[in-house]
Parts: C-alpha cells; structure tokens; sequence
C-alpha cells in the first residue's frame, strides 16, 4: 500500500486504463502524487501547479485545439524545470509528466479532482473543507484522497470556477447564495455548500451509466430479464411511468435505461434543475431531444426559470414524451396535467421510500406551490395520469441497486387514493418477483410482451 504524509489511504484502486496518454507515465493512485526525490511535496507541487498555469494563461487563450496546448503547457513546464536547477533541483521525468498533467487538468478539468473524475470506478466525491476528501467506488469502498486545495478560500474560489464555468447554466456560489447545485461538463453533478456550515462542502456524483439499457440493467443484477422485457413493452405501449426510491438508488440510470425503448425520431423534451439524463448527447438512440435546465435568479433576484415553468413551456415545443429527470416541488401538478393530456408513455422520477409511499408524496409536491385543489381531485389526475410506478433500493452493504416492486396505477375506485395492483412484489431475496398480471395486459402483448414470463412465475 502507497503511503503519504497528508492521506490515510485505506485502499487502492487501480489506476484508470481509459485515461488518456499524456508525456511520461502515469502515478499508480489517481490524483495522488508519488514521491520522487525532486523534493516537491504536496504543497511544493500544488504551488508549481499555479505558477506553470500563471505562466501559460496567456498562450493557451490563443491555442488551436487542446493537443496544442498541452505543447505549450509542456515547453512552460520544462522552463519551469530549468530555472529549478538554479537551486540544485532536479526535476525526474515523472513529476513532469504530473506537472503538465495537472497544469492540463486545472485548465480543462476540475484540477486536482480530474484524475478521480476520469476513473470509471468512481462514484462519489464528498469534501470536508480543502484537505479531507473522501472517495466512494462502484463496489462500495470507501478511501481517503487528496487534499484539492492549500485553503479552504481558494476551495471556494475553485467551487466558484466550477459552477460558473464547468456547466451550461452559470451558478452563483456567495455568502448570499451559500447552496450550489450544478451540473458540470464531465457529466457530473456537483452540490456545494459555504457560510451556513463552518467550511465549505462539496459532494460530486459521477455519472458513469450514461448510455444504458434494460439489458445492461440485467447484467449489473439491478433487475431480472423477464422484468425488463415487461418494462421495455410499458414503455413501446407508452405507459406512463414513475420511477421511485431513496437517495442514490439508480433511479436516473433506470430513467435512461427506460428511455432507450423510446423510438429514435420520437420527439423527447428533457427537463431537469440540473442536467443529469444526457439523452441529447446520445444521438444513436434519441435523436429529436430537447433539453431544458432550471435557472436559478441572479444576485438582483431576476432570471429565474423554475422547473414547473420549464414543463408549461416544453409542451409549445411538440414533444412526443416529456421525461423530467426529477420531480422536486409543485412542478408535479404540471407534470401530471402533461401525463394526462397528451404527452402519453412520459417519465420521471421522485423520491420515495416505498412504491406506495409515491402518493402521499405526490399530494404533498402538488400543494407546496399553493395549489389549491382537495386530495380527492390530486388522487383522481395521479389515478389517471400514471400508470406503472417501478420503485428502486440501494442496499447499503454492498452498495449494489436493484427494483424491489412495480406498481400499476388505476383511477381511485372504492377508496379516494388510486387503486393499486402489485404486478411484482419483493421476493424472499427483496427482489421484484412476480405477483399478478396487469389489467393492461393486452397493451403490453401489443407491444411485444410475453405474458408467460408473469404466469410461470406466479
């Protein structure tokens, strides 16, 4: 196990094989700095890190493409070297490979993160001010990583960066708007906090199933393959369907796994608070995306454009199907409305701790815009807007997701909630097993399905 000085490494993943290949070889621990007896410690190099970056600002403004500037990072960083020799330093051919590495990530990427963001078996990134950093791994482990900055005013100064230049949409990040959320180019989302907490906070989800299918579902084990045909026709009969579970639950995977059913010209509008789902940037498999991002108002209070504004606006832009990465506050009554009009085989997803829990939940989101409506007549549009909910758990243990229930959604009958029929209930394992067939069971055959998958099994 590699040591050093300002991280307890606990364990180490392997290096990254699909980092691309850049002068001298890569460090065995991403983002981690070996040591060489050039005597740049963690903070000797973070300073050669800046002042390289300071030197070459200037030319990489007027660089061609990214492989030019990577030359001119790589000339500024053995000028760099030379002068050091004044001083009896020698640089070893691997920290300058490090140096022009990071000098590139802190150019084009999120700096001392970029290498943590590069590895596929990353999942979460969580910081406790500018040297605790903590990194979660696809299989559940958990590792100390590297400090990403000397202060935890230049950490701020870097979130600041980050959201006003790594994503679509500028976010402010100040004392008097201490709460950032924003999704970046890498195809992360980052989530910050300062002022209201005694230092600043940063958590970073890494997307990594971004061009997924129900297949690849299967093979991950997040559900069974006679489930995933049964949801692949729902989607092809264009059934709506809400997607639900906890924190961190894999409900937008399973939101771009259902999406790639969906016909490759069918009209698509995209809505998020931040843009997680990505369809626009799978052109083999959606090829009409809208792709609509929330925005927060600016210091003068001005600009913003809520989510349930975004949804009201989508519908003037001929969309086939809506799909709202998550539903949040009183955008749910505009969502349902869109469900229930037109905008037939829709998705989106929403928090719960349960499949039946999603109606309460749903009342609750309609009425916090001030919606005023009686239950009854919210429980009428859910009955008749939606009609699967397919509900997610993460278990913490192995950090392994997977679909424990499927609900059909019909109009309230006997009761004013919707009445519900449980076509797949946790089996012994918590897993979804099959229970009963659902009373749109023809749709489905029309669609492909094979209802023997539901017969042999209940």
């Amino acid at each position: 196990m590699s040591e050093h000085p300002l991280w307890l490494v606990e364990e180490v993943p392997a290096a990254p094989a699909s980092r691309p290949a850049g002068p001298g070889s890569l460090p065995p621990i991403p983002g981690i700095p070996t040591p060489t007896d050039d005597g740049l410690d963690d903070v000797a190099f973070r300073a050669a890190v800046g002042d390289i970056s300071a030197r070459v600002a200037d030319a990489l403004e007027g660089a061609a493409g990214r492989e030019e500037a990577v030359q001119l990072i790589d000339a500024a960083t053995a000028a760099w070297a030379r002068e050091r020799l004044t001083d009896g330093v020698v640089i070893a051919p691997g920290t300058h490979a490090r140096l022009v590495r990071a000098v590139e990530d802190e150019r084009y990427g999120l700096g001392a993160l970029q290498p943590l963001i590069a590895d596929a078996a990353v999942q979460n990134i969580d910081i406790n001010g500018c040297r605790e950093v903590w990194v979660t791994y696809a299989d559940g482990r958990k590792v100390r990583g590297p400090a990403v900055a000397g202060s935890d005013e230049e950490l701020i100064q870097r979130i600041r960066m980050w959201g006003v230049h790594g994503g679509q949409t500028s976010r402010e990040f100040s004392t008097v708007t201490p709460m950032l959320n924003a999704a970046l180019k890498e195809r992360v989302r980052l989530s910050a906090v300062m002022a209201i907490t005694p230092r600043p906070h940063v958590s970073i989800r890494c997307h990594r199933h971004v061009d997924v299918t129900l297949t690849d579902l299967v093979e991950l084990g997040t559900l069974e393959a006679g489930l995933a045909s049964f949801l692949a026709a729902a989607v092809r009969a264009r059934k709506d369907i809400l997607v639900t579970g906890g924190v961190n639950a894999g409900k937008t995977t399973m939101l771009r796994a259902l999406a790639a059913e969906i016909d490759p010209d069918e009209r698509i509008a995209t809505l998020e608070s931040e843009y997680e789902l990505y369809l626009d940037q799978l052109p083999h498999r959606h090829r009409d995306v809208v792709a609509f991002e929330s925005r927060q108002a600016n210091s003068e209070g001005h600009g913003q454009i809520t989510l349930d504004a975004a949804i009201k606006h989508s519908l003037r832009m001929n969309p086939v199907r809506i799909i709202v990465g998550e539903v949040r506050a009183d955008e749910a009554w505009s969502m349902l409305q869109a469900m229930n009009s037109g905008q037939e085989g829709s998705l989106c997803t929403i928090h719960a701790n349960s499949a039946e829990e999603v109606f309460p939940r749903l009342l609750m989101l309609c009425r916090s815009g001030g919606l005023v409506l009686d239950s009854e007549d919210i429980h009428g549009l859910v009955g008749m807007a939606v009609d699967f909910v397919v509900h997610l758990r993460r278990d913490v243990r192995t950090n392994r997701r997977y679909v424990t229930e499927v609900l059909e959604v019909l109009p309230p009958a006997d009761t004013p909630t919707p009445a519900r029929n449980h076509i797949y209930r946790p089996g012994p394992d918590g897993r979804a097993a099959p229970a009963t067939s659902p009373q749109c069971l023809d749709d489905l055959v029309a669609a492909g399905f094979d209802p023997a998958v539901l017969w042999r099994a209940s």
